[in-house]
């Protein structure tokens, strides 16, 4: 969907009768201000480029949590990721997550007509028009912690009280 449009449907989301399932959003970015749009610096890029591991949610997400590599290293030589999913070689818990481009809450401030977007298929942190189409990842701020589910609550406790 285009970047309004996954701006809109990370904000409605909600789940019925869960307490606190509401607040969704599309990951944020931060945009410092020194992009490194340069053969060089898109390698090491401080928001923008390859290896990118603080000022968005997205490539925290793809670098430190999933341990995943980017297509190229600082220096800019190519790491030897292969298709179909080229980088993308850990997924983690997550179920669907495509090797593909993901919307970023933020719009890119040099020019408001485009927005951030995360590859999660190379690892690249970059931009593009807000009428492209990309994926969306809704996340909330804070931790969430999993909802039990009261019948496996009930049969654990039992096996506990077998067990002694």
């Amino acid at each position: 969907m285009n970047w309004t449009d996954a701006n809109a449907w990370a904000a409605s989301l909600d789940i019925d009768g869960v307490a606190g399932s509401d607040g969704w959003r599309l990951a944020n970015t931060i945009d410092v201000g020194n992009d490194g749009v340069t053969y060089t610096s898109e390698y090491n890029g401080v928001d923008y480029g390859y290896n990118i591991t603080t000022h968005s949610e997205l490539s925290n997400m793809f670098y430190n949590v999933l341990g995943n590599a980017a297509y190229y290293d600082t220096g800019g030589a190519a790491t030897g990721c292969t298709a179909p999913d080229y980088c993308l070689t850990n997924t983690g818990q997550f179920s669907n997550l495509q090797s593909d481009t993901y919307w970023s809450a933020m719009e890119y401030a040099p020019n408001t007509n485009g927005a951030w977007d995360f590859y999660m298929n190379t690892g690249r942190q970059t931009y593009s028009g807000k009428t492209f189409v990309n994926y969306a990842w809704a996340v909330q701020s804070g931790d969430v912690g999993v909802v039990p589910v009261p019948a496996a609550v009930w049969l654990f406790g039992s096996g506990l009280i077998g067990l002694i």
